[in-house]
């Protein structure tokens, strides 16, 4: 549950706290005072994005602060997972700033993803916008969907996974058959591009070996001259190796009677060490150098040939090697162009077997999860004055003979389903979206998110203005739903019924007022007393009539 809110700088909310209580709360007051605000800032804290034309005129943030207390121990495996401070309280902060916005869950800086990530397991709101889904077939599979169902993540996931590997499947044959009808065309010009660069024998690197041997032929005489100076400055009469040697050994002598000389004696053996291997390898490389200027002449030449053919093709060298293979795939395309198709056609249809399978496992669950939604859809309109309800998920048949048919494979399966409802003794069933009034549209919503609240383990669920549309003992039902909700987690309701407002345990006023020029938003806890005199004020207006007090009395006990 939602047992504290903090709002500073957000619209018209100047600095708000408040202490929610557990049960059924309803947010009343005149249209305009900050109720759908206060919505508003907690669906930030649940994961909404902010927008920064929300932060107060005049003010540089917004920022929002709840405190949850959950029971769902998947949010303590993600925060544990994630390396989130796990506490008896979820600490939500969202701050609001012009460039760059922050979010913070128990003290640690996190980002929107998660955010979402961990809120999904803590509490839903359900606005008029969302009641409107309902007229829109494509939003139902979300209502069958559940993001914490285990098993059906599992499926789907099994399906995106193999649904992506029938696309590359699908995608490399339809590339094959392109590039085939192009390479058909160009046959003559490929096979002799590719006789033209093979002959080069082309590999990555080649055009860095061949510039190295061309510098250092030409530069030969230079480096045999240098390296023999070296060698003989090295082994004469003026130098003698073997005193290096002599100096080491006569310092280790001694370095047992002063430990600051094995420095000296380290350095001596490495010098001694490097100074003879040095030697060495100069005398092998001085007896194996032997200029070949025929050998100088064919790098120089071969050089020259790759450099026009780069320049010909208008490639850089690396390119020009990639080239080459690309030129003998297509070449290859045209001469096995059957047995390639064959053997890319087989194994797409391979893929499309495994993935309509992968996607009949998914919709034959979807397909259990929707006649156990059926059964709770009626049940609980029957509790909202919708006695006569049928209500049925209606799954649409799936072509899977053609294997390259891949548009039936759509992101989140091959579903295409449609409610259908019928509301009165007698009638068929219909399309949901084509037989319900807005009253019967808000119910069945509501039946949903009961249904949603059982089978979830939320701390909070929040309806904003839900009940629009209807009244009288309708109304009075809604409300008792609403509050038979709070048997599983906590109920925010904003709400212009009185039989609705009667029925919360509790009920906070919110209300504005204008200061030194400025609208500020303000939130009053109401006692009995002043329940009364608002219930009575949603009864009949401003003024209130002394018939209106004694309804609203009456309303209150008789929840």
């Amino acid at each position: 549950m939602l047992e504290k809110l903090v709002v500073r700088n957000f619209a018209i909310i100047e600095d708000i706290s408040i202490n929610f209580k557990d049960g059924m709360t309803v947010l009343t007051g005149q249209t305009g005072a900050g109720k759908s605000l206060l919505i508003d800032s907690i669906s930030l804290l649940l994961g909404s994005r902010a927008d920064t034309d929300m932060i107060r005129y005049g003010a540089k943030e917004a920022y929002i602060c709840g405190e949850f207390k959950y029971s769902n121990p998947k949010i303590n495996e993600i925060l544990n997972e994630l390396g989130i401070n796990v506490s008896d309280t979820l600490k939500i902060e969202r701050t609001i700033v012009e460039k760059k916005s922050t979010i913070k869950i128990n003290d640690t800086t996190t980002n929107l993803t998660i955010l979402n990530r961990i809120t999904i397991n803590l509490a839903d709101i359900s606005s008029q916008q969302e009641t409107f889904r309902l007229l829109n077939k494509d939003n139902y599979l979300s209502f069958i969907d559940s993001k914490t169902d285990t098993k059906l993540n599992f499926l789907l996931n099994d399906y995106v996974i193999k649904r992506e590997e029938y696309l590359d499947n699908y995608q490399e044959l339809k590339e094959i058959e392109q590039k085939s009808k192009l390479s058909k065309d160009n046959l003559d010009y490929l096979e002799s591009a590719y006789k033209e660069l093979s002959c080069l024998d082309l590999y990555k690197g080649l055009d860095k070996e061949i510039e190295d041997k061309i510098l250092k032929l030409k530069n030969f005489d230079k480096i045999y001259s240098n390296l023999k100076e070296a060698y003989e400055r090295m082994c004469n009469e003026y130098f003698n190796i073997d005193a290096i040697y002599d100096s080491y050994e006569s310092v280790k002598s001694v370095v047992k009677y002063d430990e600051s000389l094995k420095e000296i004696c380290d350095n001596l053996d490495t010098s001694y060490s490097l100074a003879s291997n040095s030697i060495e390898t100069i005398k092998k490389i001085l007896s194996n150098m032997e200029y070949d200027p025929d050998e100088f002449d064919e790098l120089n030449k071969r050089q020259n040939e790759i450099n026009n053919m780069c320049l010909k093709y208008h490639k850089d060298f690396d390119k020009l090697v990639d080239y080459v293979q690309e030129l003998k795939f297509e070449i290859d395309l045209v001469s096995n162009y059957d047995e390639l198709l064959d053997k890319t056609n087989k194994k797409l249809k391979n893929s499309f077997d495994i993935l309509a399978k992968a996607s009949k496992e998914l919709t034959s669950y979807r397909k259990d999860l929707a006649l156990k939604l059926s059964d709770e859809i009626v049940n609980e309109c029957e509790e909202l004055e919708l006695p006569n309800t049928k209500f049925l998920v209606s799954f649409e048949d799936i072509d899977y003979s053609n294997y390259l048919n891949k548009d039936i494979f759509k992101d989140n399966g091959t579903d295409i389903i449609d409610f259908m409802v019928s509301l009165n003794l007698g009638e068929p069933l219909k399309p949901l979206s084509k037989v319900a009034s807005g009253g019967e549209m808000s119910r069945i919503m509501l039946s949903f998110k009961a249904h949603y609240a059982k089978i979830n383990q939320l701390s909070m669920m929040v309806f904003d203005e839900i009940d629009t549309g209807v009244s009288g003992h309708v109304a009075k039902e809604i409300a008792k739903k609403m509050k038979d909700i709070t048997k599983y987690n906590q109920v925010l309701a904003i709400t212009h019924l009185p039989q609705v407002a009667a029925y919360a345990d509790n009920q906070l006023f919110i209300y504005k007022e204008e200061l030194d020029g400025r609208t500020i938003t303000h939130v009053k806890e109401l006692d009995n007393k002043d329940r009364i005199i608002e219930i009575a004020k949603m009864l009949s207006g401003e003024t209130v009539s002394k018939y209106a007090l004694e309804t609203a009395k009456e309303m209150l006990e008789d929840k």
